[in-house]
């Protein structure tokens, strides 16, 4: 199981990077150290309450300690960070849906949404050329459970991994497409650190996106647009060694391929800003302050359309997107159904639809 490494935490050795570069706290290197101190020493300390859980502390970590995995373990222990039992039940929700396999072509891959369907619109965007032939997967037995750590619980997620693990294995799939960026993150890195055997390949839905645009390039109409987009939070759990793709190379394939120009911006890649979904249900003013430094870093730099590839930070910043900033919001899946002359879906509170 991914952990805090106490061995790589060593104070003489940074600036207490993990916490002083945060973007959600104000700390500097002497308060980040603090903190971090008291959370060794099993104290409890101010960033619990503070913290957005947006994973990032552990890119920021120089010695690779992870300290994301003892802040969000210290938050499940002292219930510091807290969130309400309503917007409890329905995240806990996604892992009780009823189970559902739609057989597509025995000889294609299947594409997992895991426990997304009601928060999708998934009879329409799951649909015409990019998805045709692929069985559908979804419901509470293939959900990942990562979304408890966005409710201050650290354990569901890893410990359920081997049923993950199982339950996909059943359906005797040799290449199953996440759509959950979280899934992908599970079934791959974090299979490894648990030593757990994947008997099938997982694939993200954005390397399947590339691939698939690569292959069918004279079908594409270029959109002609400034795009910016909003990285999800649990990509940053994504294997990233040295020879690996990352997020980044499936996303800036597919800009291109579509005929879409990726503006730079402050905000983006290691720097990104989360969607703040975490803190929404208690702190919703501070979660919107966020949202709209996002956005507005996103519009200084020219950017006319904002993509989204999580259903959850599409829920959160599509109307301040359209509405405030004027940047018409697409899911990823959206944007190319678009490029390939396809009707949109309308409506559905997660895919940053409405144009009305």
């Amino acid at each position: 199981m991914a952990s805090f490494d106490l061995r790589r935490c060593d104070f003489s050795k940074c600036a207490g990077q993990c916490l002083s570069n945060c973007l959600f706290v104000d700390y500097d290197e002497k308060q980040a150290k603090s903190d971090m101190a008291k959370l060794i020493k099993g104290e409890p300390a101010d960033i619990l309450s503070k913290c957005v859980t947006c994973y990032a502390c552990n890119e920021f970590c120089p010695r690779g300690a992870n300290p994301w995995e003892l802040i969000n373990a210290m938050q499940q222990k002292t219930g510091l960070y807290l969130y309400p039992e309503e917007a409890k039940k329905t995240a806990k929700g996604w892992t009780t849906k009823e189970d559902r396999i739609i057989e597509g072509d025995p000889d294609k891959p299947a594409i997992s949404l895991g426990g997304f369907m009601d928060v999708l619109p998934w009879k329409d965007m799951f649909r015409g050329k990019l998805f045709e032939g692929l069985t559908l997967i979804m419901g509470g037995s293939y959900c990942c459970r990562m979304g408890a750590t966005h409710m201050g619980q650290r354990d569901p997620p890893f410990h359920y991994l081997p049923t993950l693990i199982k339950n996909l294995a059943v359906t005797g799939k040799e290449e199953i497409i996440l759509y959950h960026d979280a899934c992908y993150s599970l079934l791959t890195a974090e299979a490894v650190a648990q030593g757990l055997e994947v008997p099938f390949k997982p694939i993200h839905y954005l390397e399947y996106i590339r691939d698939w645009l690569k292959k069918h390039k004279d079908e594409i109409t270029p959109l002609n647009l400034k795009v910016a987009y909003q990285r999800p939070c649990t990509s940053r759990y994504n294997p990233h060694g040295p020879m690996e793709e990352t997020i980044y190379d499936w996303i800036e394939d597919i800009f291109e391929l579509l005929g879409c120009e990726l503006v730079e911006r402050k905000y983006q890649k290691e720097k990104s800003m989360c969607c703040s979904s975490g803190i929404f249900p208690t702190q919703k003013e501070r979660a919107l302050e966020y949202v709209d430094i996002n956005l507005k870093d996103a519009k200084d730099a020219g950017a006319e359309a904002y993509i989204f590839f999580c259903p959850v930070c599409a829920a959160v910043m599509r109307y301040m997107s359209k509405k405030k900033f004027e940047m018409e919001p697409y899911h990823i899946i959206m944007l190319v159904q678009k490029a390939l002359g396809e009707e949109l879906p309308v409506g559905g509170a997660a895919i940053g639809v409405p144009s009305h």
